[in-house]
């Protein structure tokens, strides 16, 4: 959850240190540059979607909806009014920036033997090559 804090919310709206603090927390890239690890269990990725950058960070957890509620309390408590609820219902909340509102989510999978979340920030820019 803090990776989560400091990767995603701390680089937007642009994500241009997303890299550069990845590596500063001792993430890895993988051989094809497009997402950064730690320790297998914790992945890290900025992609574009539709023109827009997307920071996601996903982890394994036994308790999917403690973590959930971690990450919201961290928002809560780092941001205050900065970081507000959101119409959409698949949304989490929303981070109020100079360069707009920006969407964050988690979603919850079953993989394997285990169970994941991931926590994504969704921007409004291209992501930095």
């Amino acid at each position: 959850m803090n990776l989560f804090m400091s990767l995603c919310p701390a680089t937007a709206p642009s994500f241009g240190r997303f890299t550069a603090t990845a590596h500063g927390n001792g993430f890895r890239t993988d051989s094809n540059g497009r997402q950064v690890y730690k320790a297998t269990e914790i992945v890290a990725s900025i992609r574009n979607v539709d023109g827009q950058c997307d920071c996601l960070v996903s982890f394994g957890t036994d308790k999917p909806k403690l973590a959930a509620n971690m990450i919201l309390q961290r928002l809560l408590s780092k941001y205050g009014s900065r970081f507000q609820p959101d119409k959409d219902p698949d949304s989490l909340g929303v981070l109020k920036t100079a360069d707009g509102d920006l969407s964050i989510q988690l979603v919850t999978m079953r993989e394997a033997k285990g169970q994941w979340i991931g926590a994504v920030v969704h921007g409004k820019q291209r992501c930095p090559a």
